[in-house]
């Protein structure tokens, strides 16, 4: 019951521009946070990979919306599922160790939603995916130096790998359909082309 409402607050209240509220706060009594016992360098990998698929289950409703594909708006589904359950994990873990859970998306993840928000239609799909092509690769990275350490955090690190691998392959397996996509009408008839055109 829990896992559920908190993916639920994490994709709305970002969607919505902000929390009205202490639906993320921690409250007396909920998860009580122990002292803890994690390094600044797992605490900054939490927060950092909190706020990440924070913003990740965002754009995933975003492109959802406003995908033009069916194999985007697909990918964005995966996306937003498969970042709030990762989130939620992670989210666990703040709370456990007195880590402040963001109440909103951060300036450049904000920015990022706006800029995707006022990309015309034709071109959002490939903008989007080149734009999580590139996340995920820095996500990669991110993930692969936590995992090389042990406790708690290198233990999420490893087990959300594969998960990210598939979604930065997923990702150019879709961008390299899109570069194939049907030419726009003004490009079907290349000049210099030999035989009629109809």
């Amino acid at each position: 019951m829990r896992r559920g409402f908190l993916t639920a607050m994490l994709v709305v209240g970002p969607l919505a521009a902000g929390l009205s509220g202490p639906a993320l706060a921690q409250t007396p009594g909920s998860i009580p946070a122990s002292p803890s016992t994690l390094s600044r360098q797992e605490r900054n990998f939490i927060a950092e990979a909190l706020a990440d698929g924070m913003a990740e289950q965002a754009l995933g409703k975003l492109a959802q919306d406003r995908a033009e594909t069916e194999p985007v708006r697909r990918f964005a589904r995966r996306m937003a599922d498969d970042h709030g359950l990762k989130t939620d994990r992670l989210a666990g873990m703040a709370l456990r160790h007195g880590i402040p859970i963001p109440r909103e998306l951060g300036l450049s993840a904000r920015a990022h939603m706006s800029s995707l928000r006022d990309t015309p239609e034709e071109a959002f799909d490939r903008r989007y995916m080149a734009a999580e092509e590139e996340t995920h690769a820095r996500a990669i990275k991110l993930y692969e130096a936590q995992a090389e350490r042990g406790g708690e955090t290198g233990d999420f690190a490893r087990d959300a790998l594969p998960m990210l691998h598939s979604h930065f392959e997923e990702a150019r397996g879709i961008m390299a359909e899109l570069a194939r996509g049907p030419a726009p009408p003004q490009t079907q008839a290349p000049p210099g082309t030999s035989g009629s055109s109809e």
